[in-house]
């Protein structure tokens, strides 16, 4: 017994080829790049690895910033952020001021805990760039005497 709609499927076959093929290629090569990432341990996706504790502040890479304070690195000692991540141009600015910058709360208080401290000038200069009311909470808790919270536009 010959079916009658036959012809129709063998002539749908290469539009289903068509339709079919490119999910699976990009299936595949996910899976590669997974397995190749597996391999090397680098991030397929976001392979930005911090420089130095103001950078690792900035990408809210938490378990970087444990990590190197662990190391010995000094949490108020400034450090160059590349530019794009967080700012336009490069800046050099402490980890608790680039954690500011990128409107991380639970990052500048992780910061405090490890044992940041800001002296007034610096405190001042974090609560002058930060719009964030969060962030400004986290500052305010760590107010040092003689820190002022007026910001005055040059």
């Amino acid at each position: 017994m010959a079916y009658p709609n036959m012809d129709r499927l063998t002539r749908l076959d290469p539009i289903v080829a068509l339709v079919c093929v490119p999910p699976i290629l990009l299936a595949v090569a996910w899976l590669a790049v997974l397995a190749i990432a597996g391999v090397t341990g680098r991030d397929p996706i976001w392979s930005l690895q911090p420089r130095n504790l103001s950078e690792a502040a900035a990408f809210r890479d938490t378990g970087a910033v444990v990590r190197r304070i662990d190391a010995g690195e000094d949490p108020n000692r400034l450090g160059e952020v590349r530019p794009g991540p967080i700012l336009p141009n490069a800046a050099t600015l402490t980890p608790v001021e680039a954690a500011v910058v990128s409107r991380h709360p639970e990052m500048v208080q992780l910061l405090f805990d490890l044992g940041a401290s800001l002296d007034a000038n610096a405190w001042q200069r974090a609560w002058c760039i930060s719009d964030d009311s969060d962030v400004r909470d986290s500052l305010a808790a760590h107010r040092p005497a003689g820190a002022a919270e007026n910001c005055v536009e040059p």
